[in-house]
């Protein structure tokens, strides 16, 4: 009986990614080791444009993918969101992958705010950022003051999701409040040299 629970022991013991997936997303504006560093973070700007459309009717109420780029080149789910009538369905230009693109909603009052006026239509059209990020590189550290079970990825809380947004290491934390993947850090975002 000893062996048996000795065993049990080990194997509940050795699944930690159960309970990562429990796990309440992390904000990591209360980590006041994370914060420190956007004192001293430089400033991006996106340096591709954005498209944004508003939402057609028949999508009102329906979930919304966001996929990213994963390490092996193919779209890894991000997040999940519902659309409502008080959002704009922003997009990359280029896919992720053939024609999987990184699409994304984003309130209407933050969208006026970061690119100055709304979409007038419910098909993509072009905006240039007008407002500028500060970003911290995710490092090992930072995932570990994130509660990262694997060193590689971690959940921080977002307005938007209750489940929370998966950041990557080698991506980049913003001070809005979200992550970049590392592959579109690269890709859309520049830094400004004051």
């Amino acid at each position: 009986m000893k062996t048996f629970l000795l065993a049990a022991a080990v194997w509940v013991a050795s699944m930690p990614a159960v309970a990562a997936a429990d796990a309440a997303p992390v904000s990591f504006q209360s980590i006041p080791e994370v914060m420190v560093q956007f004192e001293q973070a430089p400033q991006f700007r996106k340096k591709a444009v954005t498209y944004g459309r508003l939402p057609h009717k028949v999508e009102l109420g329906t979930v919304m993918p966001t996929y990213v780029a994963g390490s092996d080149g193919k779209p890894k789910l991000e997040t999940e969101n519902t659309i409502t009538e008080t959002v704009v369905i922003a997009r990359n230009p280029l896919p992720v992958s053939g024609a999987v693109f990184n699409e994304w909603l984003v309130p209407q009052d933050k969208w006026v705010e970061t690119y100055g006026e709304l979409p007038s239509f419910n098909t993509f059209m072009p905006f240039k950022r007008l407002k500028m990020i500060k970003a911290i590189p995710i490092t090992e550290d930072v995932l570990t003051l994130l509660g990262s079970t694997d060193g590689e990825t971690a959940v921080i809380a977002v307005d938007w999701n209750k489940e929370g947004m998966t950041v990557y290491k080698d991506g980049y934390l913003a001070d809005g409040g979200y992550g970049i993947a590392p592959d579109e850090m690269q890709k859309t975002y520049e830094r400004v040299v004051e």
